[in-house]
């Protein structure tokens, strides 16, 4: 679920527009191809058509873009993200990421940095930083600001790779009026993203008549995404697999009982029990088992849970060299759900008893004399 979050905040919203050829090079993040509205008349223009839209709740505009600072005898590279601080707030909540000094405000030269990047710049808030970047027209220049603010993330692309400045400094500054590399739209719920697709297809159809952009929906071309797709179906047919091979444990454990007990259940049936009453008497055992074992589960599972979703699963170490160009906080917290376990233990009861028909079924065929038999 974090991954997910991460994912829609940082990168892909709930449905992305995206300049078609910008999105081949996007990784080298060319300036070439930006989004500068309809028939290009401004993004600004583009955003409030698209907030007009039924289901759109809002949409958010950045302009991201390569730089460099110099620093001693190297280069110290970074991504510039040129934000609407108001909006990024509201989405991001990138606020309360900021442990020391504040966010940015628009029409100020001054920037908020990774506290990893700030580190390797050798630099604190309210001192200044240079800043060298490629213009949209290709030429190569820099700029100063104030450094008003310090990010402490738990996303490693955040804490050392990325800098904020306002978005209308950064449109200065890359001579780009009006213009962004993506808009990102947003809605009440991300699984229902899609459902607004046809209204924003008829919306470009009408405004639109370069057909230059791409409405990217967010579990749709993102190959992480669809990789962490095809992995949660494998755990789902993994958790299927543990389900009937716990379902064959107890069917042994209960044949091994009825083995035990066949010399009983001959005496309860000459004594006038009925097939059916045997039936019944295996089943509730059974399901008295499972009652008491899918408690404990869900117990112990909870509280391990709950510890686990205060306190979160470090991954720092076994992530250490990965690019944070990936998506992955080096912190996990799974999620707790009250729902969940109350959901767990009803299937852990409902697995057992059913499972428990099998050997109670050859409880009740036994036949008295046979049964007595046994020793």
């Amino acid at each position: 679920e974090s991954m997910y979050s991460t994912h829609i905040n940082y990168k892909a919203g709930h449905i992305r527009v995206i300049g078609e050829e910008h999105k081949l090079k996007e990784r080298l993040l060319s300036l070439y191809y930006p989004v500068d509205g309809f028939n290009g008349e401004g993004a600004a223009q583009m955003a409030e058509k698209l907030k007009e839209v039924k289901g759109v709740e809002q949409v958010i505009p950045r302009l991201k873009f390569g730089a460099v600072v110099s620093q001693e005898d190297d280069l110290v590279r970074m991504m510039g993200w040129g934000v609407n601080p108001a909006e990024e707030i509201e989405f991001t909540k990138i606020d309360k990421n900021i442990t020391e000094g504040r966010m940015v405000q628009l029409g100020n030269r001054e920037v908020v940095i990774g506290a990893g990047l700030m580190k390797e710049l050798k630099r604190e808030v309210g001192g200044k930083v240079t800043i060298l970047y490629t213009t949209s027209f290709g030429s190569f220049k820099g700029s100063t600001f104030e450094i008003v603010g310090k990010a402490q993330s738990p996303l490693p692309m955040i804490n050392d790779s990325i800098f904020y400045l306002p978005l209308d400094q950064a449109q200065r500054i890359l001579e780009m009026p009006d213009e962004v590399t993506e808009l990102l739209i947003i809605t009440a719920d991300h699984n229902k993203a899609s459902l607004i697709l046809p209204a924003l297809n008829e919306l470009f159809d009408k405004e639109d008549k370069t057909g230059k952009y791409s409405l990217q929906v967010w579990n749709k071309g993102y190959e992480l995404i669809e990789l962490y797709e095809i992995a949660l179906t494998m755990y789902n047919f993994i958790y299927v697999f543990i389900i009937i091979l716990a379902s064959f444990v107890l069917i042994n454990t209960l044949i091994m009982i009825v083995n035990e007990r066949t010399r009983e259940i001959g005496m309860m049936t000459a004594l006038g029990l009925k097939s059916r009453e045997i039936l019944y008497l295996f089943t509730i055992e059974g399901a008295i088992i499972g009652i008491l074992g899918s408690a404990v589960g869900a117990v112990l599972g909870g509280i391990l849970t709950k510890i686990s979703s205060i306190v979160g699963i470090d991954y720092s170490a076994a992530m250490e060299g990965m690019s944070t160009d990936l998506m992955f906080e080096s912190i996990f917290y799974p999620v707790y759900s009250l729902g969940n376990i109350i959901f767990c233990f009803i299937l852990g009861v409902l697995v057992v008893t059913i499972a428990c028909i099998i050997p109670a079924r050859m409880a009740a065929r036994l036949e008295p004399s046979e049964a007595l038999r046994q020793i």
